[in-house]
């Protein structure tokens, strides 16, 4: 008779080899690099356009007041001269002349008395 062969062990699939593994894994985190690298660029550059446009509008605002200060500064100087002009003895004199008023010849001193205080 005949031996049967004998029965071949029953093959048990093994793990993925480590190969793979360790070549998904690279792959991930390169990917994950590259992601965090693509958004930390793209951070710095929002932020620095933000600055830029901050930096400009503040310039803007800059000029807008410089303006304006030389506008006050013009419409001070001339308020000053009117004010000069209209302080001046000069013309109070001939405004007084001309609303009819004449000059007192004395002018009545009152002599302040001394106020006990009551209690």
């Amino acid at each position: 008779m005949r031996r049967p062969f004998p029965a071949r062990p029953r093959q048990v699939h093994a793990v993925p080899r480590r190969r793979h593994a360790v070549g998904a894994t690279w792959e991930v985190r390169t990917f994950v690099v590259v992601s965090a690298a693509i958004c930390a660029v793209f951070l710095l550059v929002v932020l620095y356009l933000s600055q830029a446009t901050t930096v400009a509008t503040r310039g803007y605002e800059t000029q807008s007041l410089e303006r304006t200060r030389d506008e006050l500064r013009r419409q001070n100087a001339l308020l000053e001269v009117e004010s000069a002009r209209l302080d001046s003895p000069a013309r109070i004199e001939a405004e007084a002349r001309r609303l009819g008023l004449v000059r007192a010849a004395a002018v009545p001193v009152v002599q302040a008395e001394p106020i006990a205080a009551k209690r």
